[in-house]
């Protein structure tokens, strides 16, 4: 997978953004599971728990100390593309 992949992944899976964004505008301490939860909105785990398993199998996004983040490739590569095009603001 490359980055050009990955951006366009994440155009076509609204809820993957979603999940995506909302860690990466917790860039320094990202969010936990429930900080997730409560943020995406959903009354239920499983679209919040299916978008981070999507997201960390794409090494997009990694568990550490109890929350998610951004990996170095995510935030450096695909964020900062995401931004180049545009696509979200700066966080």
């Amino acid at each position: 997978m490359g980055v050009t992949e990955d951006i366009n992944w994440l155009k076509e899976n609204e809820g993957g953004a979603k999940v995506f964004l909302l860690i990466a505008g917790r860039l320094k301490d990202g969010l936990s599971l429930r900080e997730l939860k409560e943020s995406y909105g959903s009354e239920d785990w499983w679209p919040v728990k299916a978008h981070l398993r999507a997201l960390v199998d794409r090494g997009l996004v990694e568990a550490s100390e109890g929350s998610y983040r951004l990996t170095e490739y995510g935030r450096k590569k695909v964020l900062e593309g995401l931004r180049a095009m545009e696509y979200v603001k700066p966080v």
